[in-house]
């Protein structure tokens, strides 16, 4: 995925230069060339790297010395809001920003602080200018003395990819949707490793959810504080198909809201459900999700994405976005600290889809590595602030118990059969003591 450059010159939107800084910056007038950017944004009162709760205004003033905007829009987030003209032709102002609920749905409370993406958009003379993206915090929560924490050595773990016996037997719990995978050699790599192959069904009963899935959890060993890396190899069959004893993984259709869910998961970090109090915000689930879904036509078939979710509801778009990369090997790690407050959890991605001998990192938001972010729901049995917030606090012990799981998850009649193919999944302290390696030279 290509980074976003971040900073708040305004550049025509089709621009090839963007700068790199995270503040207002000056740079040449457009009219000096094709390719030069307009300094135009005098200020934003959104200040990159600044914490902000409750309702907060937000006003762009622009530069006396340029000709006056006649449209200018502020991004949050995935939503767009449309700025009007406030004191003179050069000071714009939006509907003010109530921090306390959620960015898509302000119906909803935000159940945490997170970090959000601001962008203003403006059409001068007929040219729409854009600035790169900057970063703020919501503050809403108060999560008092968390722990630091750090690598546990205990957290360390490894699948076991000799045999399907000792692949159970490494596992914590009973793996869902057993009898529809099997242990099997490297198809590439014959002689240097085995993987595991999950071929989940339509036709066959998964339980409580109905949903049909494969799933192999990792010990539940991620706690507040935690922090580590967990690494993995897939490989997507080349037969776009969901047919039977196709033996392929397909390309996503699109979901149909209120029918059918055409998603399909691969990779989950998550925490239990089951036991949490029945007040937790609706639509709880997995804090991290790998799947491959679309939701209009205009995104591309045959890419996996870790998505936006309800902790992270600033993100402007994908956080990662990748091909399925067809018969071949994808290696991915994912480094976490583990956190309900999004100033110490923070989350960094690294891949190989065959161009390298190890994983590399993946430029995330704003260009960073190493992304703050929410990566744990917090342990508590009232999690939301009053809708009519005022200066609340959340009372946290620490998240729960969180683990990694390998799966092909999807709901039910959306696909005959899904097949994929996965090995190396393991846990541990750096980069390099998870890297599955698949291109190693």
């Amino acid at each position: 995925m290509p980074a976003l450059a971040v900073g708040a010159a305004m550049a025509p939107a089709k621009a090839s230069a963007v700068p790199a800084s995270d503040s207002v910056a000056s740079v040449k007038d457009a009219e000096a060339g094709p390719d030069a950017a307009l300094s135009a944004v005098r200020s934003f009162s959104l200040v990159s790297g600044e914490t902000y709760k409750g309702v907060v205004p937000i006003r762009i003033e622009f530069d006396e010395r340029l000709a006056a905007p006649s449209i200018v829009t502020v991004r949050l987030g995935r939503t767009t809001r449309i700025a009007r003209r406030g004191d003179g032709d050069r000071v714009w102002v939006t509907d003010d920003w109530d921090t306390t609920v959620k960015l898509a749905d302000p119906t909803q409370v935000s159940p945490s602080n997170h970090l959000v993406w601001a962008q203003v958009s403006a059409v001068i003379r007929g040219l729409e200018y854009v600035t790169a993206p900057v970063h703020v915090f919501t503050g809403n929560y108060d999560y008092g003395d968390l722990p630091d924490g750090g690598w546990d050595p205990a957290m360390e773990w490894a699948a076991d990819y000799s045999s399907m016996q000792a692949f159970d037997d490494s596992h914590e719990a009973s793996i869902v949707g057993q009898r529809y995978s099997r242990i099997a050699a490297d198809p590439i790599n014959p002689r240097r490793r085995n993987i595991l192959q999950a071929f989940p069904p339509d036709t066959a009963d998964y339980g409580a959810t109905g949903q049909p899935r494969f799933q192999a959890q990792s010990p539940s060993d991620w706690y507040e504080g935690s922090e580590g890396y967990v690494g993995f190899s897939i490989l997507v069959p080349n037969t776009d198909s969901a047919r039977y004893l196709s033996g392929g993984f397909p390309h996503v259709e699109l979901s149909r809201p209120g029918e059918t869910n055409m998603h399909i998961a691969i990779f989950q970090m998550y925490g239990p459900q089951a036991t949490e109090p029945s007040d937790y915000p609706d639509g709880r689930g997995a804090i991290t999700i790998i799947d491959a879904n679309r939701n209009s036509e205009e995104e591309p078939i045959d890419r996996f994405h870790i998505a936006a979710n309800q902790l992270n509801g600033g993100d402007p778009g994908f956080l990662v976005d990748f091909d399925y990369n067809r018969g071949k090997w994808t290696d991915i790690v994912l480094g976490f600290h583990m956190s309900a407050d999004v100033k110490r959890g923070w989350i960094e991605v690294y891949l190989n889809l065959g161009d390298h001998d190890r994983v590399q990192p993946v430029p995330l938001f704003g260009g960073m590595l190493r992304l703050p972010r929410v990566t744990a729901w917090p342990q508590t049995s009232t999690p939301a602030v009053p809708p009519a917030y005022s200066d609340g606090t959340l009372i946290t012990g620490g998240s729960r118990r969180n683990r990694m799981d390998m799966q092909v998850y999807r709901s039910r009649s959306a696909y005959d059969q899904v097949v994929l193919n996965h090995t190396a999944h393991r846990i541990g302290p750096t980069v390099e003591s998870v890297d599955p390696r698949s291109y190693r030279r």
